[in-house]
């Protein structure tokens, strides 16, 4: 058996010299244009393991061996739960489970895990931990889904449908793994799923996620459901996908900035190609795209007005969605807006600021319409990080969303307000400000 702690494990096997390269040239560190690039220290994981049905005397020292193959990662092992505390949080920046334990976790320490992820630490969530913690259903929440069958074990083909994902970065669009298809139920809405299995399973009515990302709580969490044996756990895709998965909970990646295949099929569309602002209209002094980001900065001098990025096209009925970092000042999106001179706008906006993250907004008109800050994005919106928002706009109702939280709910009973209009991007008036952009894309709704 282990010792319930693993020292940092700096081990070197020749097991896994792919992780050398697990993130390939696609693979891009986190970074902010107003912060000059620094060699970081490795990623320290706390990787949690034990419970039922798989090899935990063997699999998970293995496993922190290979991931600190890597020498931006360190991983330390605990096989005792209950060593989740304040304590050992304060000295990991990623916590992992690789557990199969039907309960165990404490409602202290469920908060202490969403306090962490409010601070800005990751949670990653392998194999079993979807089976993990019935009695909780925070955790289900945390990681995205339950499981509680699977398929039987054997050769299936999964599928890439993210490949523009800096996690997916290397992976071939399909491989064959043979692992248990977990059949995952009471999957959250707003999961960014990765890797699915290529098949419709038996009596299930889609593909399965294998592997997806999630906010939660303001935080970064990465799920996978393969890795139930030794020989998954040394696949070359598989420890590709989880130290990448580590790397994105941790900070070290930065965010999609194209859709997904997978959102592709559903519909939506990209608004920003992710190199250049073809299709918007902007003041080229304060606007500009730089490796896949969109940065709007009114630095060194401020604005007199409000100076937005405003596409061509006007929408009416669509669900948007976009990635946003906010760096300093006040910013939104405006939609169904009206262009007024020198690149301003009049019209809905959804607030991105702190102390209003999430709020419905009516830019030159009413003002606030709807607070979404008070009691839902404070707890949603990690302000130092991307945040993922999604507008929905159906006839005289607006729906906000801040990772995954409903910040804003309003039905327009003001017929003369419009249905249709321009989407834009801000800069403030006042102060110099910055604020970063990536991965617009929007669905239209009731199209003919």
């Amino acid at each position: 058996m282990m010792q319930k702690h693993e020292s940092w494990s700096l081990t070197r096997t020749a097991i896994l010299i792919v992780l050398a390269a697990a993130a390939g040239p696609q693979v891009r560190a986190e970074s902010s244009s107003t912060q000059p690039a620094t060699a970081a220290k490795p990623l320290r994981v706390l990787l949690f393991a034990g419970g039922e049905a798989h090899d935990f005397d063997h699999l998970p020292r293995t496993l922190a061996e290979a991931l600190s193959q890597s020498d931006d990662l360190a991983v330390r092992v605990s096989t005792d739960v209950a060593e989740l505390t304040e304590a050992s949080l304060r000295d990991c920046d990623v916590v992992a489970f690789e557990t199969c334990l039907e309960s165990g976790l404490s409602e202290t320490q469920l908060e202490l895990l969403t306090k962490a992820l409010h601070e800005g630490k990751g949670v990653v969530a392998i194999h079993c931990a979807l089976w993990c913690f019935q009695d909780r259903p925070q955790w289900r929440a945390m990681i995205g889904g339950l499981v509680l069958n699977h398929d039987r074990f054997g050769p299936f083909e999964a599928a890439v449908v993210d490949r523009g994902n800096p996690i997916a970065a290397g992976l071939p669009e399909k491989f064959t793994v043979t692992d248990e298809a977990y059949y995952v139920d009471q999957r959250r809405p707003d999961m960014r799923v990765i890797l699915q299995t290529a098949r419709t399973h038996a009596n299930r009515p889609m593909p399965e996620p294998l592997a997806w990302t999630l906010r939660h709580a303001g935080g970064r969490v990465f799920t996978i459901s393969l890795g139930h044996d030794a020989k998954v756990q040394a696949d070359p895709h598989f420890l590709r996908l989880l130290a990448n998965g580590i790397r994105w909970a941790g900070g070290r990646l930065g965010p999609t900035t194209v859709p997904s295949e997978l959102e592709r099929r559903q519909g939506f569309e990209p608004l920003f190609n992710g190199k250049t602002l073809a299709g918007w209209r902007y003041d080229p002094k304060l606007w500009k795209v730089k490796d896949g980001i969109i940065i709007g900065s009114s630095h060194p001098d401020g604005l007199e007005v409000n100076a937005c990025a405003i596409t061509e096209e006007a929408f009416g009925d669509f669900i948007l969605r976009f990635d946003v970092k906010f760096i300093s000042g006040n910013t939104g999106v405006q939609f169904r807006s009206e262009e007024l001179p020198q690149f301003e706008v009049a019209g809905y906006q959804a607030d991105v600021v702190p102390l209003g993250w999430g709020n419905l907004h009516e830019q030159n008109g009413r003002r606030r319409l709807v607070d979404g800050w008070t009691g839902k994005a404070e707890h949603a919106v990690n302000v130092k990080d991307w945040c993922e928002m999604e507008v929905e706009a159906r006839g005289p109702r607006i729906i906000i969303r801040a990772n995954g939280v409903v910040t804003a709910d309003w039905t327009e009973t003001d017929a003369s307000r419009p249905r249709k209009g321009i989407i834009a991007l801000q800069l403030h008036r006042g102060e110099p400000m910055e604020v970063q952009f990536t991965n617009i894309r929007i669905k239209r709704l009731n199209r003919p």
